[in-house]
């Protein structure tokens, strides 16, 4: 199992995350493994679905600490 093309990148731009080290940091992941599943280093189930609570976790605080404006 790999990371879908782009997910990576996109996720990158949701947290608003300026360099590798901010996107590693925010997965818990070194630089080096970030930089192995950029280039399709083969994932586990599970680290797949921690990655993916970590992304919907920060987008769901995002959502509630910035409402919309009427």
């Amino acid at each position: 199992m790999r990371l879908r093309p782009g997910f990576l990148d996109q996720l990158a731009a949701d947290i608003n995350a300026k360099s590798d080290y901010d996107l590693a940091s925010f997965l818990g992941l070194t630089e080096k493994q970030l930089e192995n599943l950029r280039y399709g280093a083969e994932i586990t189930p599970q680290t797949a679905a921690v990655l993916e609570a970590r992304r919907a976790a920060h987008l769901k605080a995002a959502e509630i600490l910035n409402p919309t404006a009427a």
